[in-house]
């Protein structure tokens, strides 16, 4: 399955970063998303392996009508919303919860769930519908391109707050992305505002961002 290699693919990028020597000296530093230490938007960026593993043990939502990358995002948090929102808290603390193992061990644990989710994936169908959060449900290729989405996200901004440059990001799992960017952008600014912002630099002037 494509997407499970591109997800994996991703995920080795993000250890990689995770394992960059930096890391440890800034761990306490301000990071370049708003309200997260290095060491906690590290935690968010590790917890994303760990996600797919609870996503997969956790009970159906039959109740819930499965839906795509784009409405989970559209119909989730508002990303206008302030920094001391009660969802963006919780999101802080469960992610520098995960971080106070420190960056080594934190490596490690990220390493050790990407080495038992890898087998588990490659065997399940990608129409499997995967409850996410207890509020939402995705196909399993769907929730895969969430976790790139995250994934190639939280990279550009931990590799901005260290300061060390963006690593590659593998090219289906880059392709992937962007389109659901561009998608979720479209949803939430429409169609002028993005649609200049991809190809006409002198009448960009909108908010054109997904987030």
């Amino acid at each position: 399955m494509v997407i499970v290699d591109s997800y994996l693919a991703t995920a080795a990028v993000a250890s990689g970063l995770l394992r960059d020597p930096s890391l440890a000296s800034r761990w306490d530093d301000p990071s370049a998303l708003d309200g997260f230490a290095v060491s906690g938007l590290a935690g968010h960026l590790a917890g994303n392996v760990s996600n797919v593993e609870s996503f997969l043990d956790a009970p159906p939502l039959p109740e819930v009508e499965p839906t795509d990358v784009v409405r989970y995002y559209l119909d989730g948090s508002d990303p206008d919303t302030p920094v001391d929102d009660p969802i963006k808290l919780r999101i802080r603390s469960r992610a520098s919860q995960r971080a106070l193992i420190g960056p080594l061990a934190l490596a490690e644990e990220f390493d050790a769930a990407l080495s038992r989710l890898a087998p588990r994936l490659a065997g399940l169908d990608p129409s499997l519908n995967v409850p996410m959060f207890g509020r939402f449900v995705l196909p399993l290729d769907q929730c895969l391109i969430w976790g790139m989405l995250e994934f190639v996200v939280h990279i550009d901004d931990l590799s901005v707050s260290l300061e060390v440059p963006a690593p590659a990001i593998p090219e289906e799992a880059a392709d992937l992305v962007v389109v659901a960017l561009a998608r979720i952008a479209l949803g939430r600014r429409g169609l002028p505002p993005v649609l200049r912002a991809l190809s006409r630099r002198e009448r960009a002037t909108d908010l054109a961002t997904a987030f």
